[in-house]
């Protein structure tokens, strides 16, 4: 029964193999040594983030002196937001990956291949940093248990982050 019927139910997504078409060594071959590359891309990008917030830091206590303090609430979210505004768009964007993920030649894509837009790139993020404000990153133990390296955010929006295709 190869044929899809209306209403049929397709478990070709628990292959594990989504997006990928190809021999079991090629497959293997896109996510060798990716826990690694994943820890230092993601040294990178803090380092990137620390640079934007102390920029946005001084910007902000500029802003709220001038302003006499009426403006430090809004500036405050401002602040908090900003990790989660650079992940998201640099994942959403034609590269699908932050900085640090450029750097170590990793990508992040859905399961059909394609790349994530802004608001899956918004859910990614947010659910990365809400799963690890939560177990204070003992999540991050989920990639041991999986040959891609994967974690609980990339389950949840069916993505995973393997070698970029050069």
């Amino acid at each position: 029964m190869s044929q899809d019927t209306p209403g049929s139910i397709q478990l070709s997504s628990l292959k594990g193999n989504e997006g990928f078409q190809g021999r079991m060594s090629d497959i293997k071959d896109r996510f060798d040594g990716i826990r690694t590359k994943r820890v230092i891309a993601y040294i990178i990008d803090l380092a990137c983030i620390a640079g934007i917030t102390l920029v946005a830091t001084i910007a902000a206590f500029i802003l709220g002196v001038l302003s006499f303090g009426a403006l430090t609430p809004i500036l405050s979210l401002a602040l908090a937001l900003i990790p989660i505004a650079y992940h998201t768009l640099t994942i959403g964007s034609a590269k699908n990956a932050t900085i640090g993920m450029q750097i170590m030649g990793v990508e992040v894509v859905l399961e059909d291949g394609r790349g994530p837009d802004y608001l899956m790139a918004f859910f990614h993020s947010g659910l990365f940093y809400a799963t690890m404000a939560l177990t204070s990153t003992l999540i991050l133990l989920v990639s041991l248990f999986n040959d891609k390296g994967k974690l609980l955010h990339d389950y949840l929006t069916s993505s995973t982050v393997r070698l970029r295709e050069d």
